[in-house]
């Protein structure tokens, strides 16, 4: 797609900072690809010296999938990362001047912290749910995120300083950093550092989705600009939805002030949204007082189609719903061009009842994606963590979840080691090392265990395992963890075709950067997709429907400004056909869900405020509905 007019503007204008206010659809990906050619062709930067740095882990994958496609050679590839991953490699490499975190650190994952640290610290602090344990962590996470860790005794006043106390004794022997702390880290670096080593230099700047950076990321990215770096940042004020992880939307709206030399410029065309759909999206957002005031029309040259629907109760709600896909299906939309959006749903309350309802029909449909099951359970997590210590021998967290997945090896005996490192000042692998090599008589392993653990500590074994192919060395790790399924080696043989890894370090970094995402990817699947409104970030389809659009859930118990740009971005995803819907009242589990009295269940629910607000909004009887198209 070439560039249109304000695009173009936008990517040869001499201002060296550069801020576009991009609404959905209209462009921004064409016009970061046409600033790369750009920068490279015209101003004649290095490739390598372009970074791209994305919020969440999706983002990243589609961007990467859009520049790989476009440029072939590798050598003509920006660097691409997560915020979070450009954030560890810069740690990593600065690791020696870095003083707040362990000498030698491995990066937790999603895995380490959910199955070892939080229930670690919910045992030693005698914590009866783990869920208040992650509330803990959430804190820790916004004391970096909102930089009140850089006040001085901040930790004095953290909600449990037993709980600061005991986490950083247990980070210190298991010699790890949060990937949560990552970005802090990396401020630190650069505000106290004069020179900081980074992978490679860089000239350009490139920030996607920069409406999500909460307020410790923006400090980052201020910190790079100080050092000769161009900034091309692209956002949207009324696409900031991530509040639980502190977003911070005035920081697109501050960039012009607080980023010298810079220039914001304002995309106007819409190329997904038909007419009707991007109007009554609009009407949505306007109601915002505080927005970047913003004009957006469609440009498909096509009305498009809305449905505000009310119905009795949930269960008609999906009859219709399930109803309504089979004729989108019949008149040739296809299955994956269908998103089923829920505001949230806990225990599966939602999407349950409307599942059943499209499997009556014998209708496709991709509820989660389960492809990384077999990483999640028991067999699979030793399975990573037998890769990490053939990698690795010292890291500490893969031993530890070695062990804890090993039949005959008790949380007594793990306790006993930590206490022992906790009290000789060393970490845990070491005292494991002098038990194997040394023969410590004040703990003891499984005789079969302890021969294993020798057994992959053998230098020659390890290189014979390690410079084997990818497959061979694969089918070798398969034989030394017998309790894997022949089910589970097929479904890590595909991953690793599908994803084209090559080498174990790959396959450990995907799995372990890849687990536990929010973000789900339905690449090639051809069902309907039924997901929450936070996972639709970034995708479109030529039908979607926005379930329970309830005042009691939108804006419900959450910040309205918040709240109205979710809904926003979930609207915006339609192209051609946009179905909102809501009860007037929902039974069974539904009936305690969303902001209503307490011990109240039979409230009769209200339609969003952010839709009844809209002038001369139509409103159909659901029950009564039946939905009419033309063959596509």
């Amino acid at each position: 797609m070439s560039l249109t007019k304000e695009q173009e503007t936008a990517v040869i204008s001499p201002a060296n900072n550069k801020l576009l206010v991009a609404g959905p659809g209209t462009g921004k990906s064409e016009t970061i690809l046409g600033f790369i050619d750009y920068a490279k062709d015209r101003l004649h930067i290095d490739p390598d010296s372009i970074y791209i740095l994305t919020f969440t882990r999706s983002a990243t994958a589609d961007i990467r999938k859009k520049v790989n496609s476009k440029y072939k050679e590798t050598s003509q590839r920006p660097n691409i990362f997560t915020l979070h991953g450009f954030a560890l490699r810069q740690v990593v490499k600065n690791s020696r001047t870095v003083k707040s975190l362990p000498k030698d650190f491995v990066i937790a994952d999603d895995f380490d912290e959910r199955h070892i640290i939080q229930e670690d610290i919910k045992r030693y602090l005698s914590i009866k749910h783990i869920d208040d344990v992650k509330d803990l962590f959430y804190k820790l996470a916004a004391n970096w995120e909102n930089l009140n860790a850089d006040r001085t005794g901040w930790e004095t006043t953290f909600t449990r300083p037993d709980f600061i106390g005991i986490w950083q004794e247990h980070r210190e022997i298991y010699g790890y950093a949060l990937r949560s702390e990552l970005v802090y880290q990396l401020k630190n670096l650069l505000v106290f550092e004069v020179n900081p080593k980074l992978d490679s230099p860089m000239n350009v700047l490139i920030i996607d989705e920069y409406q999500d950076l909460n307020r410790c990321d923006i400090q980052v990215i201020k910190e790079l600009s100080k050092r000769e770096v161009k900034l091309f940042c692209a956002g949207d004020d009324d696409q900031s939805i991530y509040g639980f992880r502190y977003a911070y939307p005035e920081g697109i709206r501050r960039f012009k002030d607080d980023v010298p030399d810079s220039e914001q410029y304002l995309f106007t065309q819409c190329f997904r949204c038909d007419s009707n759909i991007l109007n009554f999206a609009l009407n949505v957002i306007k109601q915002d007082p505080n927005r970047i005031p913003k004009k957006i029309e469609s440009v498909t040259g096509k009305p498009g189609e809305v449905y505000v629907l009310r119905f009795d109760n949930q269960n008609v709600e999906a009859s219709k719903i399930a109803e309504s896909c089979n004729v989108l299906l019949e008149k040739g939309v296809k299955a994956s061009e269908i998103i089923i959006l829920l505001r949230s749903d806990r225990h599966e309350i939602f999407s349950s009842v409307i599942i059943a309802e499209l499997s009556k029909l014998g209708l496709p449909i991709v509820f989660k994606k389960d492809f990384f099951e077999v990483f999640e359970s028991s067999r699979g997590r030793k399975f990573i963590a037998l890769i990490k210590l053939l990698l690795n021998s010292d890291n500490n967290l893969a031993m530890r979840m070695f062990l804890q997945e090993s039949k005959g090896i008790g949380p007594k005996t793990i306790d006993n080691i930590f206490g022992i490192a906790r009290t000789e000042g060393k970490r845990f692998n070491q005292i494991v090392n002098e038990y194997l090599f040394n023969d410590r008589q004040d703990i003891k392993l499984a005789q079969d265990v302890t021969d294993f653990l020798r057994k992959i500590r053998d230098k020659e074994f390890v290189k014979k395992m390690t410079d084997l192919a990818l497959d061979e060395s694969i089918n070798k790790i398969y034989m030394l963890i017998p309790e894997l399924l022949s089910e589970d080696k097929k479904i890590i043989n595909r991953f690793i075709e599908k994803e084209e890894i090559t080498s174990l370090q790959e396959l450990v970094s995907l799995v372990s950067d890849t687990i536990g995402q929010e973000e789900n990817d339905y690449t090639g699947i051809e069902a309907i997709r039924i997901m929450t409104m936070h996972q639709a970030k970034g995708l479109s389809a030529d039908a979607v429907f926005v379930v329970g659009i309830e005042d009691e859930y939108l804006p419900g118990k959450g910040n309205p400004d918040e709240e109205r740009r979710l809904l926003y971005v979930s609207l915006t995803r339609a192209r051609k056909y946009l179905f909102v819907t809501y009860c007037t009242n929902r039974l069974g589990q539904q009936s305690y869900s969303g902001n209503i009295p307490p011990n109240v269940h039979t409230t009769r629910r209200n339609i969003s405020r952010f839709i009844k607000n809209i002038p001369g909004i139509s409103i159909i009887n659901g029950s009564e509905f039946h939905l009419t198209i033309a063959s596509t």
